[in-house]
């Protein structure tokens, strides 16, 4: 017999999924629901209007500084669609062809964007070590005026999310992707000013070297955690030795096994057990079940929980049937 504590009822999970998100507020990019989707909408079209900007100026005037803080806008571009489609997503029903939800779209997302970040960013480091062996000139006038365009676009975009960065961790966390943005767009600035007046043409692949260095410090964490989740790992900060131990104290817990835990999305935490429970106190068994779960909640944060009780049929661990709940018997 399984005991889902989430049972299927519709209005019960917009409840308790409106209530979680609540709980876990500002944990991660889709939890943006203190920010209108206005705003977002606007530095949205302002970072890929920047980017593209950079890009054809970059082109145009043989920039690789250009280019490689393309690449770092279009990092921020990527995490606030994320955050905007996020929102979008999650107002979206369950199916019963898709129970979960659909919020790994922001996992599969932030891998693709990742990925390809990673990519570009190793190619630019390349091509700047090239430019280093064999300088080439650069046309600072449009260099310039191309990072004073994008160096506009930071600080509205920084307006923009300024307040609500005061109240959302992961607009904060969009909010300083943007600051770093505008301090990038200075050196170029800088860069493009000092290549026109002195000729110092090796400031641009040493500032795309530098830019290029730190979008892939920025991206490797993101990969992990991307692949990570995918790859259905513990989530990160549950301890599942301690959730074991703190389940098989219960007096009338004998043994947990058959233990999973897995995230969708980062934030939202599933656990699965198989529970082998003593004989006597069989007709209470929603009533452990419920106070095992509560555990699971309070304790540790895990909302979602389902346990299958077992008795003298177990598919693992200790059987009650042939045991006892004795916790100095028996121990593990």
């Amino acid at each position: 017999m399984e005991n889902n504590l989430e049972a299927n009822n519709p209005e019960h999970d917009n409840r308790h999924q409106e209530h979680h998100d609540h709980g876990h507020e500002g944990h991660h990019h889709h939890d943006v629901s203190d920010t209108s989707d206005r705003k977002l909408a606007i530095s949205l079209a302002l970072n890929v209007g920047i980017t593209l900007a950079e890009i054809a100026g970059g082109i145009l005037s043989n920039s690789l500084a250009l280019l490689s803080d393309a690449v770092h806008n279009f990092s921020d571009a990527s995490s606030l669609g994320v955050s905007w489609l996020a929102r979008r997503i999650s107002r979206m029903e369950r199916t019963p062809s898709h129970s979960f939800g659909f919020k790994r779209a922001e996992i599969l997302a932030s891998l693709v964007n990742t990925v390809a970040l990673t990519g570009i960013g190793v190619f630019l480091m390349a091509e700047s070590a090239k430019k280093f062996l064999h300088p080439e000139p650069v046309v600072g006038k449009i260099m310039l005026v191309v990072a004073i365009v994008g160096l506009v676009g930071n600080l509205v975009t920084a307006w923009l999310l300024h307040s609500d960065s005061k109240k959302s961790l992961n607009i904060r966390s969009a909010y300083l992707h943007i600051v770093m943005d505008t301090l990038s767009s200075v050196g170029v600035i800088a860069a493009a000013l000092l290549m026109m007046a002195f000729g110092w043409f090796w400031l641009d692949p040493l500032l795309t070297l530098v830019v290029s260095l730190y979008v892939l410090h920025e991206s490797w964490p993101l990969l992990k955690t991307s692949i990570h989740i995918l790859m259905q790992g513990t989530p990160v900060g549950i301890n599942a030795k301690k959730i074991l131990e703190r389940l098989e104290d219960h007096p009338d817990v004998l043994d947990v096994h058959h233990v999973h835990l897995w995230t969708t999305d980062g934030n939202d935490i599933y656990l699965e057990a198989h529970v082998a429970l003593c004989d006597d106190p069989r007709p209470d068994t929603d009533s452990i079940i419920g106070s095992l779960s509560e555990i699971a909640a309070s304790e540790f944060g895990i909302h979602h929980v389902t346990l299958q009780p077992e008795f003298t049929r177990c598919l693992g661990g200790r059987c009650s049937g042939f045991d006892t709940c004795d916790k100095t018997e028996h121990s593990h």
